[in-house]
């Protein structure tokens, strides 16, 4: 498989295509799994109580059958051929306790083209704090995950945000925007591409018989390669009558919204025709805003999203 887009969207998906029922995250949109039968993976409807969620995917729960279970998402994407070597991962995910004293380790981890461990973001529910591994060294953020409770269902879902430099081996990540880490990626000198992105199930105690009944909910899923180079915007001026005009590069793959402010501290999207979803094709985009003359100062921004 080769690199999807040489930027923007790499893959992305909200689990609604998928058929629930246990086994079912493996075999649909390109995902594999280490397990395929048992029930420990699979995909839930509204897994959460009270919360109208829609489908999402689990790992965990089951007894399994060794002690660590992945299920991955091949991408493929080679920064020295897209000419891409920045990654944004973004995923709304929760741990749902045991309902006894057994508690083990959930991972989101990053392989290169040939299979090498990379890095990983680690949610250890043994102590509910957040870990890095960046292949030789795991270490402790200092921030602690929401459990979730899973007798009463209550949820604990969170943004979970990562961004890897290839380039320049670094990458970062936030848990509902509070930093995790900024630091080196791979320690290990392993070959910088990214092949696929993996949720893993590590047993603590080390045999499956052992393993607690927690489990890894992930509802939202996101990978994209960013564009090199600073993005900015290309012109602005004001017609005669105090409207706003300003153009933009365009990269494929991605929306983009233009936002505005009164006083550069709230910032509001509800200009009509200020999206501009799924674009298909680079070049510039441009946008006039159509509000009556402005009798204040009236700032402006353009955020760049990749196409969920």
């Amino acid at each position: 498989m080769t690199c999807l887009s040489k930027a923007g969207t790499l893959y992305s998906t909200q689990f609604e295509e998928f058929t629930a029922g246990d086994n079912r995250w493996s075999g649909t949109g390109g995902w594999v799994a280490t397990a395929t039968s048992g029930g420990v993976q699979g995909i839930s409807q509204d897994p959460v109580a009270d919360l109208p969620l829609g489908k999402a995917a689990f790992l965990g729960y089951a007894r399994p059958s060794s002690a660590s279970i992945a299920v991955y998402r091949p991408i493929n994407h080679n920064p020295a051929t897209s000419g891409a070597s920045r990654i944004e991962f973004d995923s709304l995910l929760g741990v749902q306790d045991s309902t006894g004293t057994h508690r083990d380790r959930f991972y989101i981890s990053f392989y290169n083209m040939t299979g090498d461990f990379l890095g990983a973001v680690i949610f250890d529910n043994t102590t509910g704090k957040v870990l890095s591994d960046d292949g030789v060294t795991v270490r402790d953020t200092g921030v602690e995950f929401l459990r979730g409770d899973q007798i009463f269902g209550i949820a604990a879902l969170q943004i979970l945000k990562v961004g890897i430099d290839l380039d320049l081996n670094q990458w970062e990540a936030s848990l509902d925007s509070v930093p995790l880490f900024k630091q080196k990626f791979n320690s290990a000198q392993k070959a910088l591409t990214l092949g696929s992105v993996a949720v893993e199930w590590d047993i603590a105690a080390g045999a499956p018989g052992q393993a607690g009944d927690n489990w890894m909910l992930v509802a939202d899923w996101l990978v994209a390669s960013i564009p090199p180079g600073p993005f900015k915007v290309n012109s602005f001026a004001r017609s005669g009558e105090g409207q706003g005009l300003l153009s933009w590069p365009s990269d494929t793959g991605f929306d983009y919204q233009v936002q505005y402010s009164e006083d550069l501290k709230t910032w509001k999207s509800d200009l009509l025709g200020s999206r501009f979803a799924a674009i298909k094709t680079q070049g510039t985009l441009s946008f006039n805003d159509p509000s009556p003359t402005q009798a204040t100062g009236r700032y402006y921004r353009v955020l760049r999203l990749p196409t969920p």
